[in-house]
């Protein structure tokens, strides 16, 4: 029985990964000698790897093999270009355009070499940054701050094409607890599968690469997929808790990327008869910010606090900015206007916004799942704020926090870990700032002035709705995805076009 649902999941597994080739596109892939001239006098090794790449990604076909040595996705690539060069292939993409619009009389809704230049363009964007640590304590991209204490699966983050994609496993850690933990976390990296499975041995948790566990530390995997992992080696001093900096990076082919860290010693499950050591992992992931096709716990990245809205008649402000500091941490924490407030706001979360967002058992990655737990333990028993702690249990963990340099817009989440969780705060700074790695200096030959003459003009890019054949990747129902947006609102796209960011689903 046992290796018969291990064949199952493989099979599972497979169809998975070949699936983001599966859907179709609106356009014939395109050439241009004068682009793969480029990017070979770039990079002897890399280049034409590069531009393959590419292709590959645009088209939704099988990653070409990455040279030996390589150890960086193709957006990661494009990032070390200099400026000048991007900027080259830009105008040059451009004339391109042209050419396939013509051949085309432009009937199309959008176009190969308009894509490439998106894709291009997003290298040059900056990053939004969100997070999942600690009970959890959640932070959008666009910056809005809340508590989801649920358990079972739940999607944290997914792009619209779901070649980005983040699960997470929330635990309790008995019965009786009203909050949760990041026990486990799958991702979907353009197709291959990741999964961190929090265990008592080793001290790091079990890593699977498409379902074979890695047992292997202080390297990286090159995914075939186009994406990388990088599994650092846990300190040999470290005991039972805290595992400084990043255990485990991944970075996708697409530019988002996903940090973990980890604290360890806690015992939780899903009921006090299957209590188990485990680890708690620290969620922080990074998106371009100038792509806003993004939907699940961390919200749409359109560059607007709207991503606790399930519908247009949610009223109440669950963003924790709601609240002054002294009715988080001071004596109004207790008075009944700000408990009704946060109990309303916490049933609001719980479940007509958490449900948007819960996973079953087709749309769940995991191999284990926890899509049939009842409603008991799925949801908290009740709304944990400080109100429930002591003054002076409040001020120490304050104290702490300051102590530990923990930044004001925090101070919530690692007071509360360390009320209810004793996780120092010290264990909770992340000093991580992603690194710009654009080189702007150049010593690129004169550019043919004759590229940027009649320049073409860019049509604005579509949302186009992709054609799933009947063994793409599963993705949670989306008939009830959250209309996050009251008015109309634009954002910019990669190529400096404007373009609409429509509601998405609603109820």
């Amino acid at each position: 029985m046992k290796n018969l649902i291990l064949l199952i999941t493989s099979v599972f597994v497979m169809g998975l990964m070949g699936s983001v080739y599966a859907q179709n596109v609106v356009f014939k892939r395109q050439d241009s000698d004068h682009i793969k001239d480029i990017f070979k006098a770039w990079n002897e090794k890399s280049g034409d790897y590069l531009y393959e790449s590419m292709a590959s990604l645009i088209m939704k076909k099988n990653q070409p093999e990455r040279p030996e040595g390589v150890y960086k996705t193709p957006f990661e690539l494009l990032q070390t270009m200099h400026l000048d060069r991007v900027k080259r292939l830009q105008r040059i993409a451009k004339v391109e355009l042209e050419k396939e619009i013509a051949a085309t009389n432009g009937k199309r809704a959008t176009y190969y070499w308009q894509e490439w230049m998106n894709y291009l363009e997003t290298t040059t964007c900056g990053v939004s940054e969100g997070s999942s640590t600690g009970e959890p304590h959640m932070l959008t991209f666009d910056g809005e701050r809340y508590d989801f204490q649920n358990a079972g699966d739940y999607l944290l983050s997914a792009s619209e094409d779901e070649s980005f994609v983040i699960q997470t496993q929330l635990f309790r850690r008995n019965t009786s607890s009203s909050w949760s933990l990041n026990g486990g976390v799958v991702v979907n990296v353009n197709g291959d599968i990741v999964e961190f499975r929090g265990t008592e041995m080793p001290i790091d948790g079990e890593v699977y690469v498409n379902n074979k566990l890695i047992t292997k530390r202080n390297f990286t995997i090159n995914l075939p997929n186009g994406g990388t992992l990088r599994l650092n080696q846990p300190p040999k001093e470290s005991k039972n808790r805290h595992l400084r900096g990043d255990r485990f990076v991944v970075n996708w082919p697409t530019g988002e990327k996903m940090r973990v860290a980890i604290i360890r010693n806690f015992s939780f499950g899903d009921n006090k008869d299957t209590e188990r050591k485990n680890v708690l992992y620290q969620l922080y992931v990074a998106v371009p910010e100038c792509r806003s096709d993004y939907y699940g716990l961390l919200g749409n990245n359109d560059g607007v606090k709207n991503d606790l809205v399930v519908d247009d008649s949610t009223v109440i402000n669950n963003d924790r900015s709601a609240y002054s500091d002294e009715e988080l941490f001071g004596s109004l924490r207790r008075s009944p206007e700000v408990t009704t407030r946060m109990e309303n706001s916490c049933y609001y979360i719980a479940h007509p916004f958490g449900n948007t967002f819960q996973l079953n058992e087709e749309t769940s990655l995991f191999p284990i799942q926890m899509t049939a737990i009842s409603d008991s333990i799925r949801y908290p028993s009740g709304c944990t704020t400080l109100a429930d702690a002591s003054d002076e249990q409040i001020a120490e963990a304050l104290r702490k926090s300051r102590e530990a340099g923990v930044p004001d817009d925090e101070l919530y989440s690692t007071v509360f870990d360390y009320t209810y969780a004793n996780i120092d705060p010290a264990d909770q700074v992340d000093n991580h700032k992603e690194d710009n790695p654009r080189k702007t200096q150049s010593n690129e030959p004169e550019i043919n002035k004759e590229e940027d003459k009649n320049p073409p003009v860019i049509i604005k890019k579509p949302k186009v709705t992709p054609v799933l054949t009947p063994d793409t990747r599963r993705k949670p129902d989306t008939r009830n995805k959250p209309n996050t947006r009251t008015s109309p609102n634009t954002r910019t796209s990669p190529t400096g076009t404007s373009r609409e960011t429509n509601p998405r689903g609603g109820r």
